[in-house]
């Protein structure tokens, strides 16, 4: 019992859910089985810890008392217990909707042939509908079902009488349309990650229906997703729609769900991530834009209200490729104890380093570096990167030369992709050749201009060209 699926949820459950279905399980509308109450009150008392002492046997006799042990029998009071369990769920769920409930109450009362209570009904879920920020795929879900009730209950009247048969057919459009274009786009982040080719069904037709009729953009949750599967199809006009998708991103945050919210959010992070790895620096700008957003809407923090460490180290990064130092000193001050203690000596110092080498500051850059925990492997390549770098600027040819041989036995000792191993290899290679570069030699300078600009996977080289001016 104690690793059955009844266990299972029944642990899965808040304190506040269990007090709750304490009083369900002990209504005898819900249930009226002592069985299943007492094997509730075990449970209840029983420590997620202690679960072993859920075994069958074990907890027979403090359900059934005396009688001779049956596991048929303990199967079939977990199973009703189970069962009384996903009621309430469902019932906490269904009651927690105010609209929901109204339109529950409007199809009673349509069936009972209450008009002026279903009036009363039909009145406050409009008064609820019309008091939320939020205006999502649920939001005109419910819209549609108020007027379907009420076309249900016009229907009942004369015949001749006016119904809502435009407004059922509007609400309709605006859940079926906010739907599948969500659909689509996760459709189209999904194939780009699996290399798998699906089926967009209705979605072709739809999607000129919806040039044509601007109208409907006024709507985000259409046309968010409209504009993104636009930036991400059309080659033409990409820009224009990730631009448009951006303007309403930032003005819609509060007509959405924090999940949906951060579902938008990380299709416009990875959007910019694949534009920018494709050459196409301007959406470096983009992505900081959005990092920014992110954080001033706090949508980058986890539940516990903290940053990830990898974030906090990627727009550290991307701020100071940038040139935004300031900005970045700023952002590394305030944002540092959001950064969960456990991994400050890795993310944290190692962000300090890098703001230091772009002020100009070699020995302090140094000294941060000697404070990393070099546990985490792509940090240990960064910090390898930047001293690099540091004995360049301070001109250490001869540590630095010691130094790049260490740094390929290091290569070839690690598990490292082989992406990765290039990238890295070829800066150590354009490096040694700018340590190497006869002085005041302007035809071997502009020769290896044009092979670092012309090598594609290459690390650093904003600043690999940058010493050759």
């Amino acid at each position: 019992m104690y690793s059955s699926k009844l266990v299972d949820v029944f642990y899965s459950l808040s304190k506040t859910q269990l007090r709750a279905l304490r009083k369900f399980v002990q209504s005898p509308y819900h249930n009226k089985r002592q069985d299943v109450i007492a094997l509730f009150e075990l449970m209840y008392k029983t420590p997620l810890e202690n679960r072993i002492a859920l075994r069958k046997e074990k907890a027979f006799p403090k359900v059934f008392g005396q009688k001779k042990f049956s596991a048929d029998q303990m199967d079939y009071v977990m199973s009703f217990l189970l069962k009384v369990i996903e009621q309430f769920l469902v019932h906490e769920n269904s009651v927690q909707d105010k609209v929901k409930i109204q339109v529950a109450l409007m199809e009673e009362y349509r069936k009972l042939g209450l008009s002026k209570h279903f009036h009363q009904a039909l009145n406050i879920a409009k008064r609820e509908q019309l008091k939320t920020p939020l205006r999502d795929i649920n939001y005109y879900e419910k819209a549609f079902q108020i007027e379907s009730e009420q076309y249900l209950f016009l229907s009942l009247q004369q015949r001749d009488r006016s119904k809502n048969l435009q407004e059922l057919s509007t609400k309709l459009d605006w859940r079926f349309l906010s739907q599948k274009l969500k659909d689509a786009c996760r459709l189209l982040a999904h194939q780009a990650v699996a290399k798998q080719q699906y089926n967009f069904g209705l979605l072709k037709p739809i999607l000129p229906y919806i040039k044509d009729n601007v109208d409907l953009l006024e709507h985000p949750s259409i046309s968010l997703y409209y504009y993104y599967y636009q930036a991400v199809t059309d080659s033409d006009s990409e820009e224009e729609y990730f631009q448009k998708f951006k303007k309403t991103f930032l003005d819609s945050t509060t007509v959405f769900e924090d999940i949906e919210v951060k579902d938008l959010y990380l299709l416009a992070v990875n959007y910019c991530i694949k534009k920018s790895n494709l050459g196409k620096n301007q959406y470096l700008l983009e992505l900081f834009d959005f990092y920014d957003a992110g954080l001033k809407l706090r949508i980058l923090f986890d539940e516990n209200k903290m940053l990830s460490p990898f974030t906090f180290n990627n727009i550290t990064k991307l701020a100071l490729r940038l040139g935004k130092i300031d900005w970045t000193a700023e952002f590394i001050e305030t944002y540092k104890t959001f950064v969960d203690s456990q991994y400050h000596e890795t993310y944290v110092h190692n962000a300090y380093s890098m703001l230091y080498f772009a002020q100009g500051k070699y020995e302090e850059t140094m000294l941060r570096l000697q404070q990393v925990d070099y546990k985490e492997l792509f940090i240990t390549m960064d910090a390898k990167v930047l001293l690099v770098k540091v004995y360049y600027q301070l001109s250490e040819y001869d540590v630095l030369e010691s130094f790049i041989n260490s740094f390929k036995v290091f290569l070839r000792r690690k598990d490292i992709l082989a992406y990765h191993q290039e990238i890295y290899k070829n800066f150590i290679r354009m490096t040694q050749k700018l340590i190497n570069l006869p002085p005041f030699n302007k035809a071997a300078k502009t020769k290896l201009r044009t092979e670092i600009e012309a090598t594609q996977k290459l690390l650093e080289k904003k600043w690999l060209l940058e010493q050759l001016q």
